[in-house]
């Protein structure tokens, strides 16, 4: 198991702001108390939150990049086998998600059933590796 260096709302009082610490897991527990917590706290907002998490210690790649919305989200891996997950929407549309203030736009064939997302987040933090629930790009 990986420890990991998570990028969510940057506005806390302990997260992003210059110079401040990103969120550190260390257990799936942990992990789980994350995903809960992002959902719990955008659950009124009109764009998912979106959360960057990489392992602490590599300062480049693997970067896993989250959308953690009500019942639907997405993965993106950057590395070098890097992919993304892919569902049912329309490959041709984008959706939006937010991270840490910016509006961003993703693939609306991104986007899976939440329970994916989480699986593939634990897959990450267990073995520092690409998800088995992403795709490659092309």
């Amino acid at each position: 198991m990986v420890e990991l260096e998570v990028w969510y709302d940057q506005v806390s009082e302990n997260d992003f702001y210059p110079g401040d610490p990103a969120i550190l897991l260390r257990s799936a527990s942990g992990l789980d108390a994350l995903i809960d917590r992002v959902q719990t706290e955008t659950r009124e907002h009109r764009v998912s939150a979106m959360v960057q998490m990489n392992i602490r210690g590599i300062e480049h790649f693997p970067v896993v990049s989250a959308g953690l919305g009500q019942t639907v989200g997405f993965l993106h891996y950057l590395a070098e086998d890097a992919g993304r997950t892919i569902g049912d929407g329309d490959p041709d549309a984008t959706v939006e998600y937010t991270y840490c203030g910016s509006l961003n736009e993703i693939p609306a064939d991104s986007e899976v059933p939440i329970d994916v997302v989480r699986q593939g987040l634990h897959e990450f933090m267990a073995t520092g590796t690409r998800p088995s629930v992403v795709r490659d790009f092309f």
